[in-house]
């Protein structure tokens, strides 16, 4: 075979990206509002999406009570005891806050008799008792995680704990939880997530919890970020049963934006949202992910990918990008 004609088959058989190094990828699911008692297909699709970090962002299970707390240990045991989720938990690392529901009772703030019980349920249930302190007022914390050379930073806020009536003028997180919060976005990432289980951008309008029944509390989160220059924040919220991304010019120096997911096997109606610039996804048995890209590649700029997909059909309901430049003051 003369030369030339073997160059030319050699060339066609190695592939385009040869000679680039592959980027880093990180896969998350996002999970919440999780009814216990009934079946959750949408598990097992997280399961085969084999990521590297869950992160349950409230209503992990519905243990709403009056007057028995040991009522939310039998709601826990409930979610113990299906296999699809003692699978998922043995799938990569695991981050949890919670709300309202599986704090104990709908719409509940600091006002909830039984918010120490809980706690102690949720701590022990979720073993974070040697992540979060036994004096801490609510079940915050944060943890860095390091992918490659790449950081991302997770601060699972707690909304419940020490939340004042809504429309009041009062606060959401607690002096303590701030001074905390700030502590935290002091430390070095590349990539933050801000996890909360009422939605950040969802007008109060809207009729459902929110941070907008908060406005010094809204203020305050997005002034902290600003004026403290911090980059690559992204809101994680749940709370509404199905999935969306708000974003807000300019809220943090740069655009706040939230991707907002919950309802692994229920669905509800869209709410308005003015801060919606995606589509809504609708199915009731649905699983969220997001797919980071560090690096540079041939094709792309590091960013990440927000994915809603129907968990019987497999099929995507909801897709929004972000470029992970956008994320940095201006």
């Amino acid at each position: 075979m003369p030369k030339f004609f073997l160059f030319m088959l050699i060339a066609q058989m190695i592939p385009a990206s040869a000679g680039f190094k592959k980027p880093m990828h990180t896969r998350i699911a996002v999970l919440g509002c999780h009814r216990q008692f009934e079946p959750a297909p949408a598990l097992f699709r997280y399961i085969e999406a084999n990521p590297e970090l869950c992160l349950w962002i409230g209503d992990n299970v519905y243990a709403d009570t009056k007057d028995d707390p040991e009522h939310i240990a039998v709601c826990y045991e409930a979610l113990a005891s299906k296999q699809e989720f003692r699978l998922l938990r043995e799938t990569g690392s695991h981050m949890v806050t919670w709300d309202d529901h599986d704090y104990g009772y709908n719409n509940a703030g600091k006002e909830y008799v039984f918010k120490q019980r809980s706690r102690e349920l949720f701590l022990d249930f979720w073993n974070l008792n040697s992540e979060i302190p036994s004096d801490r007022d609510g079940v915050y914390y944060s943890k860095i995680f390091k992918y490659g050379k790449h950081e991302l930073q997770v601060i699972m806020l707690d909304v419940r704990y020490n939340r004042d009536l809504p429309d009041t003028d009062g606060d959401i997180l607690g002096e303590l939880q701030w001074e905390w919060l700030e502590e935290q976005l002091d430390q070095n990432a590349d990539l933050r997530f801000i996890v909360s289980g009422s939605q950040v951008l969802l007008d109060k309008e809207s009729g459902s919890e929110t941070w907008e029944n908060y406005p010094r509390s809204q203020k305050r989160l997005f002034s902290t970020i600003r004026d403290k220059h911090v980059n690559g924040v992204l809101f994680i919220t749940g709370d509404q049963h199905y999935g969306e991304v708000g974003r807000l010019r300019e809220a943090l120096g740069y655009d706040a934006i939230e991707l907002q997911f919950s309802g692994i096997n229920q669905n509800e109606g869209p709410e308005y949202n003015s801060y919606r610039v995606s589509n809504v996804s609708r199915s009731k048995h649905s699983y969220a992910l997001i797919d980071i890209q560090w690096e540079k590649s041939e094709e792309e700029i590091p960013h990440l990918m927000f994915s809603v997909l129907d968990g019987l059909t497999d099929q995507i309901e909801l897709r929004y990008r972000v470029n992970l430049n956008e994320l940095k003051n201006n």
